[in-house]
Parts: C-alpha cells; structure tokens; sequence
C-alpha cells in the first residue's frame, strides 16, 4: 500500500471511529509501528488528525463517543495519576460520591477501596462492577444502556439522581474549550453530567491532555462551576484554556 493510499485510509478510520490506537492500525493496514507512527506525525503536521498518547484523535469539531475498550487504553497513565490524586485530596471518609462513567473517574476505585465507609453512586457499568469486586458500597442507577459507553442515561436515571445528594460529583468530559464549555457528544450523557454536578457539594472535571480544545455537541457545564483536575499542561494547551478556570495539574 502506496504512503498516500494508506494515509488516506488511517484519516477515513480515525474520523469514523474518533480515537483509535496504534496497535489497530497497524492490524488494519499491515504495516509496522514505526510507519504508522511516522504517517500520524506527517498527518499531524497536515491537519489530518492529532496525536494522543498511543494512537490518534479525529480533528472533527463535534467528536462522537467511542468505544469502551479503545477509551480504556488510551493515556492510561495519566488517567490513574489524575484518579490517585482526586481520591487522595477530594474522598475522604463515609462520604456519598458519584463516579461517572468515564475511564479516568473508573480509575478511581481501586484507590477509593481504601477510605472505610465510602458509598460510589454511578451510571457506569465498568464502574459498579470494579467497586463491588473492591468491596466498596455500590448504587448503579437505573435507565437505558448506552452501547458505546455503558453508561447509564434516561428519566428514569435523572429522577434517582434528584433524589440524592453528594459530597462530591467526579465527572469525565469529552471535551474543555476555550469558552470554557464543558462537552459531551449525546445530549442523554449530558443531562446525567448536569444533574450530577447540581446534586454535589463539590464538583471535579477529570480529564487528561487530550480533551483540551476539543469539543462536543452537547454542553453539559462550565468551567467556572467546577475543579478541572489533569496532568501538566504544554503552553500549547493552555493557550487552549479559557482565562478563568478552577485548575489543578498534577505532576
């Protein structure tokens, strides 16, 4: 497969799926790591898409949800650094948080088995089973699963969710713009975020690198409402930042 043929080909795959890996292009187009990483910085430098930790990230305006077992292999690192942080400074003892249905909040729990009393509430499926195999008090909400994300949406999950009240939210987004517009690609996703964050004492916004400048279709809270919690920034990503944020980096 000719370079500009097999470039074309990884553009196609990245925006269809909006993340995919290295390793998955590499099977797709039979081509080793070293050419697949050497097309996505050619490509990078062309606009085409934009490198992650791992693979690479569409540059459409309007992402779409992508699935689980990509979502979890992406900057694992940098989202247990952010989770170990969150649950040191922000979970303390007998307290009733909720998790969200992300990668970086689901790393939290192994972390969390270790604070007695603790009660997780969430709308994540992956979540609810790694609390419970730690021992940890677990409520799942109720509601239609999303394919894509396994997570918990519809009336059914708001009505639980407006009855409860938490010390602290920890949210995922998929996106933190300059306007300071906190996103998410499905509008169902978003009104879980919303009431969650309204239900809290506190709220965190969980995020790593790659979701800064980004954004979604659906808007689901503000900066200026929230503790944005991620690892170092490049001065390239905080030119990306709105002048007034909550922020919290983590070395």
């Amino acid at each position: 497969m000719l370079t500009q043929e097999r470039q074309k080909v990884i553009e196609d795959y990245v925006n269809q799926h909006g993340l995919c890996r290295v390793s998955d292009l590499c099977s797709m187009t039979s081509t080793s790591e070293s050419t697949i990483r050497r097309d996505l910085n050619q490509m990078e430098e062309q606009g085409l898409i934009k490198r992650v930790h791992g693979g690479a990230q569409s540059v459409k305006s309007f992402t779409h949800d992508v699935s689980q077992h990509i979502r979890f292999s992406m900057n694992h690192n940098d989202k247990k650094l952010i989770a170990q942080y969150a649950v040191k400074n922000y979970v303390h003892q007998d307290d009733y948080i909720f998790i969200d249905a992300g990668t970086t909040t689901y790393e939290m729990v192994p972390f969390i088995a270790n604070i007695p009393g603790v009660t997780i509430v969430t709308n994540g499926l992956e979540t609810a089973l790694c609390a419970l195999n730690h021992g940890i008090e677990t409520i799942l909400l109720g509601g239609r699963i999303k394919e894509n994300t396994h997570a918990v949406v519809g009336q059914t999950a708001l009505k639980q969710l407006q009855q409860m009240n938490f010390s602290a939210s920890f949210v995922g987004t998929n996106g933190l713009d300059s306007s300071g517009n906190l996103t998410t690609p499905d509008t169902e996703e978003a009104a879980i975020k919303k009431m969650e964050i309204a239900q809290a004492d506190q709220a965190y916004i969980l995020t790593d690198t790659s979701k800064i400048g980004e954004r979604s279709f659906a808007t689901f809270a503000q900066v200026k409402d929230v503790t944005v919690l991620s690892t170092s920034l490049s001065a390239k990503d905080k030119k990306l930042l709105p002048a007034k944020i909550n922020l919290k980096e983590i070395c």
